[in-house]
């Protein structure tokens, strides 16, 4: 079994495909459940993590 240096452990936790898909189904939830603010709340959160440089 391989070890998991720690540069490969960061990267894997630093990766933005997590946040971002979280995110993502946050507002597809909201939306379903006609949450609109919480909607537009991770909507904006999906920018803001988009503007930061964090992506």
């Amino acid at each position: 079994m391989p070890q998991l240096t720690a540069g490969r452990l960061r990267r894997g936790l630093t990766e933005p495909l997590l946040p971002v898909a979280a995110l993502a189904l946050l507002a597809v939830a909201s939306a379903a459940l006609e949450a609109t603010v919480l909607c537009w709340a991770s909507v904006g959160a999906m920018a803001g993590y988009a503007l930061s440089g964090s992506v």
